[in-house]
């Protein structure tokens, strides 16, 4: 499922696209819920654990009479270990997620500089830009 879900990402697929894909197929969460949600497909592409490694101390233990836990902003130092684990992602295909992750998220267009939101829903969305303005192909533009 993992896999899947990478590849459609890299295919192109929206956050929402896989996951009403998945709740289509009746595959549930980790959670054992049926509805999934984008931000959970978004933590398991930018899980490092996919690819056979780890990052030791991202939450840390406040007070350890409450147990309360909060996560690690650089008041902890952390480690990160490169082949702990057996890894189930390539690192190829796990750096190229991380690249698209960074392209649709700072998608900004024209000579004003506007940004835009990612969409896959049409075939030309965010390939074709206006030799005019500089704006993203919009049915309407």
């Amino acid at each position: 499922m993992v896999k899947r879900i990478y590849r459609e990402y890299l295919e192109g697929a929206s956050l929402l696209q896989i996951a009403r894909g998945l709740e289509a197929e009746e595959i549930l969460t980790a959670a054992n819920k049926k509805k999934w949600r984008p931000e959970t497909i978004k933590k398991i592409l930018q899980n490092e654990k996919y690819i056979g490694d780890a990052l030791l101390h991202k939450t840390y233990t406040v007070d350890f009479l409450s147990k309360k836990r909060v996560i690690n902003n650089g008041i902890v130092p952390q480690y990160y270990v490169e082949n702990s684990h057996e890894p189930i992602i390539p690192r190829e295909i796990f750096m190229q997620v991380q690249e698209e992750l960074v392209r649709r998220a700072n998608l900004y267009t024209g000579k004003n500089g506007k940004k835009r939101v990612y969409s896959s829903k049409y075939a030309l969305s965010s390939i074709v830009y206006c030799s005019e303005c500089g704006e993203i192909y919009r049915r309407v533009h």
